[in-house]
């Protein structure tokens, strides 16, 4: 498969996804969904999603054209797409996308923040305070999640539910947005 995807049209397509099943995808959320795009793309298919770089930020890993091109959201909820740029994605970028909108969509920007610091990640091992444009090499994610795809996920961590988007039905039982629920579809 060849590469023709930029990473914002990656994000214009996760905001598709995404603007209609959850409130909070920020700049910080839409760029860490953005990184676990690219590390499970490269665990699949052994190709890059997006050749833009990721680099090491204070806040976990960035893509620095889609936070300039988000920024004057804040952290507020990105819910603009272009529908016209819906068809740029092979269908295993959708596939690949629709699994990490589910997978990690679910979680708070704060704790997809977290995710990316655990020790040993990618992130943890280039980033410098203090020093900018430290990219994470596309080698780094791909060994990464190729020994560590199945403890990516928050069983693995220490998350409370103030890191997950969703409410408590009356029977107390956290309710996530339907449109993630894989048993749905």
């Amino acid at each position: 498969m060849t590469n023709e995807c930029s990473a914002l049209d990656i994000a214009n397509y996760l905001i598709y996804l995404m603007s209609s099943s959850c409130d909070d995808l920020s700049n910080m959320k839409l760029n860490k969904l953005l990184y676990y795009a690219q590390g499970h793309c490269l665990q699949k298919t052994g190709v890059v999603m997006f050749s833009d770089p990721i680099e090491a930020w204070e806040h976990g890993p960035i893509v620095t054209s889609v936070y300039h091109k988000y920024k004057s959201y804040g952290d507020s909820h990105i819910s603009e797409f272009n529908t016209d740029d819906l068809n740029k994605l092979p269908d295993e970028y959708k596939d690949i996308l629709l699994d990490v909108a589910r997978t990690y969509g679910r979680y708070t920007a704060a704790a997809l923040r977290n995710m990316t610091h655990v020790p040993k990640s990618p992130w943890s091992q280039v980033y410098k305070p203090n020093v900018q444009h430290v990219v994470i090499s596309v080698p780094l994610i791909t060994d990464y999640f190729n020994k560590n795809v199945e403890e990516l996920h928050s069983a693995e961590l220490n998350l409370s539910e103030d890191d997950f988007v969703g409410y408590r039905d009356s029977d107390g039982i956290l309710v996530l947005p339907k449109e993630w629920d894989d048993e749905e579809v």
